[in-house]
């Protein structure tokens, strides 16, 4: 998992092709992505796509757990903010078998909370089980973000 400010991206675009394509894009639009539609972009096919989804966030206890096994997440915080629950897989148990169709896997168990604010991405990789949309102030609050999903 990685957690860092949009204002940083260029630091990661050597890592790998996809993830730059991928920060280059939230960087491109950043302007434009308050007023954005909810749904989904392409990016770079079905390598490297974008979903734009607004939502209230809520308790820990209604965040599932999740992982994937052929996409990397990057959740960009537009506007607002929520916590996103991390554990290491081999920390957590599988409640649901892998879906390869929908490339998730559900799972259960305890982790730790990170905070992402408006401007801030976070980067999950395949073995970094998950929990979006954790509220920050004891209360749902109204978040705009974009996933990018981007395979690994």
């Amino acid at each position: 998992m990685l957690i860092d400010n949009l204002k940083n991206a260029s630091a990661y675009y050597n890592s790998s092709p996809n993830l730059a394509k991928a920060l280059q894009w939230l960087n491109k639009h950043q302007n434009e992505l308050p007023q954005m539609e909810n749904g989904q972009y392409e990016i770079d096919g079905q390598d490297v796509y974008a979903i734009v989804n607004s939502y209230s966030t809520k308790p820990a206890a209604d965040c599932g757990w999740e992982a994937h096994k052929i996409y990397c997440d990057i959740h960009y915080s537009v506007s607002g903010s929520e916590r996103i629950g991390y554990a290491p897989m081999n920390t957590m148990t599988e409640i649901q078998a892998y879906n390869a169709e929908k490339d998730y896997s559900l799972y259960n168990g305890k982790g730790d909370w990170v905070w992402v604010g408006t401007g801030m991405f976070c980067l999950l990789m395949p073995q970094d089980v998950h929990a979006p949309g954790f509220y920050t102030h004891n209360q749902p609050e109204f978040l705009k973000k974009v996933v990018i999903k981007l395979k690994y």
